[in-house]
């Protein structure tokens, strides 16, 4: 057996673009956090009498997808859950709260006409929720409702529109909020028509909106029109809006939750980070990749060395898809060397890899020192011929240099630079 057959089923094992979303994967690989704000999010849902909006922000790559996948897993029995994923159904480029409000309206039209999901269905109100989304959508309704008789055929057709962004079909946009105002109100109709034929309210998952850019996304939560559908509401959201000045009014709407990270170090009495390991957190982590190797022979399930994954934690800055990312960089490089186990050195060598996807410029440097010192953000500025003026520790944020964790015992947030960047830190600082 060569080295590379070995390794492939390990390999396998550590998909950090994948997050747990088949029911296998969440029952082997889960592990529970003790931030998760999964339990807080049902309880809020259970006592809630009116319709609930919850925006949950966190790290790319945090666990907030997988958190949601719980959710939906959790809410399954007693709601009817529809999961939409914004990155795949919608341009990143070319996306704003029109596209969002359309895309809710469209999904929830598609498990309408679903057979069993709405028993009694009324006809008449799905049709005028397609001519409320064409008009909308086209600039010539009469054309298209001509062109496509039926309604999934509609809505087939308008998923590629919103694919390509709304914006390339109208000249213009100023008179789009009214319409959009009439489509809110035709799937408020439906909402409430399914909610009492189901027996069950409805929870829509928007996922896939924290991977735009802070401008972005402000532009998109500042329309109160995300606000008014009539059901129980969660959207992910950048973790650079979460602590923006200019999204404090916006969010007074939402009930805002955060999925911090697991700190691998100690913070001191004043929040300022410590260089001391946090051992819970490590034995966590580790979890994470423990329960990954159980698919594999009992044999093999001690191919990484203590030392080596606490290497990895320690540098993945308890940030899930970082971690398995360094857990699969690993297997590469156990596998290159023709060593069949993982070991300290063979970490190191991961985490030097995965260093050179980071790249910091001269300006990020004295911001990440003052946050390593403080454990606190900074506000100052710096200005770009490409994006203008902006807060650095935004962009510190939005690209994981700078993470952010809470401290349980003192109710407070604190920040730190990430680990894999520490060491460069400190030789720009002497």
């Amino acid at each position: 057996m060569s080295n590379t057959k070995f390794w492939k089923p390990v390999y396998r094992l550590f998909k950090p673009e994948e997050p747990l979303a088949k029911p296998e994967d969440l029952r082997d690989f889960y592990v529970q956090r003790p931030d998760s704000p999964v339990e807080d999010l049902v309880s809020f849902l259970e006592m809630a009498d009116e319709p609930m909006k919850f925006l949950l922000a966190g790290h790319r790559g945090g666990g907030k997808t997988t958190e949601l996948r719980r959710v939906e897993q959790l809410l399954a029995a007693d709601y009817a859950v529809i999961w939409i994923d914004t990155e795949t159904a919608l341009d990143r480029y070319n996306i704003g709260y029109a596209e969002v409000v359309v895309l809710i309206g469209q999904e929830i039209c598609c498990q309408a006409i679903q057979p069993g999901w709405w028993s009694n269905r009324d006809e008449r109100l799905l049709v005028a929720l397609e001519e409320s989304l064409t008009t909308v959508v086209y600039q010539e309704k009469e054309r298209a409702t001509a062109n496509l008789a039926l309604l999934p055929d509609v809505l087939e057709k308008m998923g590629l529109v919103l694919k390509r962004g709304l914006t390339r079909e109208f000249s213009s946009t100023l008179n789009i909020r009214p319409q959009l105002s009439e489509v809110i109100d035709r799937v408020n109709e439906i909402i409430k028509a399914a909610e009492r034929d189901r027996k069950q309210k409805l929870v829509v998952i928007v996922d896939g909106l924290d991977r735009h850019d802070q401008r972005t996304a402000l532009e998109m939560f500042a329309s109160p029109l995300l606000t008014e559908l009539n059901c129980h509401l969660i959207y992910t959201i950048p973790i650079s809006l979460r602590y923006s000045s200019d999204f404090r009014q916006p969010m007074e709407s939402y009930q805002c939750l955060d999925l911090v990270n697991l700190p691998v170090f100690e913070c001191d009495e004043n929040c300022h980070p410590t260089t001391i390991p946090h051992q819970a957190s490590r034995k966590l982590l580790s979890r994470v990749i423990s329960q990954r190797l159980t698919r594999l022979d009992h044999k093999d399930q001690d191919i990484f060395t203590p030392d080596a994954v606490n290497l990895l934690c320690e540098k993945s800055g308890g940030v899930m898809r970082d971690l398995i990312r360094l857990a699969r960089m690993a297997c590469r490089k156990a596998a290159k060397k023709e060593q069949d186990y993982i070991d300290r050195k063979i970490a190191e060598d991961a985490v030097k890899e995965e260093h050179k996807s980071y790249t910091l410029s001269d300006y990020h440097f004295p911001e990440l020192a003052k946050v390593h010192e403080t454990g606190r953000l900074t506000s100052n500025l710096h200005r770009l011929p490409s994006k203008g003026e902006f807060v650095i520790c935004d962009e510190l944020l939005q690209n994981k240099f700078v993470l952010g964790y809470y401290d349980e015992e003192r109710r407070n947030t604190w920040f730190d630079v990430h680990p894999i960047l520490i060491d460069e830190v400190k030789r720009m600082e002497n």
